[in-house]
């Protein structure tokens, strides 16, 4: 390949690197201090990767805090960190106050290419809305029995209405207390995610495990930039709840060119719980000639733990060389990754609220020999003493009083306890703290100061979005704590980490400044 060789510019030429360079000296802070040695149009493309943070306090990660902290960083990469020091030469110097890694959300919702129902929303309230007939609607799956149904003038000789099942019908009720009204929703709808129903799973079947849930997000998002802003610097993009076994997590950076943001495919994400059947696409029960491809298992919790036994058993079956059969068999594509996940190859995530569900989770996996990071388990602080003994990885949070977003569509959210996570962590449970979908003041640095607000440690709570999530996503040795060798993924605070009274200053993203409160960002 033909070497590059650079043009001359003609005199009075200000570049665009000499501009951020330019732009960056003047966002910096009273408080800060930039010190740029040599030529400007040299130098920038430094302040860029390398620079020498002079922090009063470094909180590593692990429950270190460093007083009086040096760490410089060269070409995005932390080489050193240590307590005083003087700084070697000239070079780029930022004197801040407060300094922690970049966060770490282990079980993120974000915008995705598709939104479709409200979770329990009857799709005959759509038909009639779409026909102009909505003050008609009865209200939930109602038998039309002894009624006129309000679509009768369109009903079409041997064709079934899609409202009233006509000239059959669908006589099975739901129970209402099992669903929130739409309109409820609405007004919970959380920033960074287009419909509190996002549905990113394949609907046409309940075991897709061999869908990525990369290929449902929207790379062009605002939520990337959302989360950057927040402090949180490397996610896991974790599917949703409307299968059985849905699809594969993604390990993303939120910061960045687009096309180097993906890390990788993560765990195959389980559901045990009534979302596999109410979430998304709602499944129903046969009746007559109404079969449609949502006339399927689960409807119930005992339908979702025989979908999951069979999808296993198929890929075991198939493994031995025996074709398994039936209503609810998998597909050959979904059991060879079932049959990687049985074989260690490919790692397991449960999603499991109610502690019936977390004991589910636990006889499931244990008929298996399965191994699984347990997520989002609402009422932990009722089976403490089997998370703590089984030594089980948990994905826990968000902390809430009153659920919002996702997590107001459903009732599995009504056993949430404030002192949960306090409970996990003292009794020596391994868990990471996720915002799942929330943003702004509800998002991950501040769940960070609720978690300490309720009882848990400020050092350990940092290490609950920091080294805990990076050892578990396997990324430890790259991100996580701030040491020498590790991506300069940073987040500069005005004060003490995650206190009322502090606020993100600066977001540093492999060593670039990607975050500037008040300041143009990148």
């Amino acid at each position: 390949m033909k070497k590059q060789t650079p043009t001359r510019q003609p005199s009075g030429f200000i570049s665009a690197t000499s501009i951020v360079l330019l732009l960056t000296l003047a966002l910096a802070p009273a408080s800060s201090t930039v010190v740029v040695a040599g030529d400007a149009e040299e130098s920038a493309v430094e302040l860029v990767r390398d620079v020498t943070i002079r922090a009063d306090r470094a909180h590593i990660g692990d429950g270190q805090i460093v007083e009086n902290a040096l760490i410089v960083i060269k070409d995005g990469i932390i080489q050193s960190v240590v307590s005083g020091g003087e700084v070697v030469g000239g070079g780029n110097l930022l004197v801040v106050s407060d300094i922690t890694p970049g966060l770490i959300d282990a079980n993120a919702r974000i915008d995705v290419a598709d939104a479709i129902y409200f979770p329990g929303e009857d799709p005959r309230l759509q038909i009639l809305r779409v026909m102009g007939l909505e003050e008609h609607y009865h209200g939930g799956d109602v038998c039309p029995c002894g009624t006129v149904c309000p679509a009768m003038t369109s009903h079409i000789a041997d064709e079934m209405c899609l409202y009233c099942g006509w000239p059959d019908h669908d006589p099975h009720p739901h129970d209402p207390t099992d669903e929130i009204a739409a309109d409820a929703l609405a007004g919970d709808r959380a920033a960074g995610v287009p419909l509190p129903s996002g549905v990113v799973n394949e609907q046409s079947s309940e075991v897709v495990p061999h869908f990525d849930v990369f290929d449902a997000i929207d790379q062009g998002s605002d939520d990337f930039d959302r989360l950057l802003e927040e402090g949180v610097t490397t996610i896991y993009v974790s599917p949703d709840s409307s299968a059985v076994i849905g699809g594969r997590g993604s390990l993303m950076k939120t910061g960045g060119p687009v096309g180097a943001r993906y890390l990788g495919a993560g765990a195959v994400k389980g559901v045990v719980g009534s979302d596999a059947y109410r979430y998304g696409s709602r499944n129903r029960g046969p009746f007559r000639s109404m079969v449609s491809v949502y006339t399927r298992r689960p409807d119930s919790r005992m339908g979702v733990t025989w979908v999951f036994r069979k999808a296993f058993h198929d890929a075991i079956l198939r493994a031995s060389g025996v074709q398994p059969s039936g209503a609810d068999t998998s597909s050959p594509s979904a059991s060879r990754v079932l049959s990687q996940v049985l074989a260690g190859e490919v790692p397991l995530r449960i999603q499991a609220r109610t502690a019936p569900d977390i004991e589910t989770a636990f006889r499931l996996c244990g008929e298996f020999g399965l191994d699984f990071v347990l997520e989002d388990p609402v009422e932990a602080w009722k089976r403490v003493d089997l998370l703590s003994e089984s030594g089980v990885d948990v994905v826990f949070g968000p902390v809430f009083d009153v659920p919002s977003g996702i997590l107001a569509g459903t009732n599995e959210s009504r056993g949430a306890r404030l002192h949960t996570l306090r409970d996990l962590v003292s009794s020596g449970v391994s868990v990471s703290l996720s915002a799942q979908d929330l943003r702004g003041e509800e998002g991950l640095a501040r769940q960070v100061m609720l978690a300490i607000r309720h009882g848990v440690d400020p050092a350990m709570a940092l290490r609950l979005v920091t080294q805990n999530p990076a050892r578990l996503l396997g990324i430890d040795a790259q991100v996580g704590t701030i040491e020498a060798g590790k991506r300069a993924d940073l987040v500069i605070w005005s004060g003490t980490p995650f206190s009322s009274l502090s606020q993100i200053e600066k977001v540093y993203h492999e060593g670039v400044i990607s975050f500037i409160r008040g300041g143009a960002n990148k």
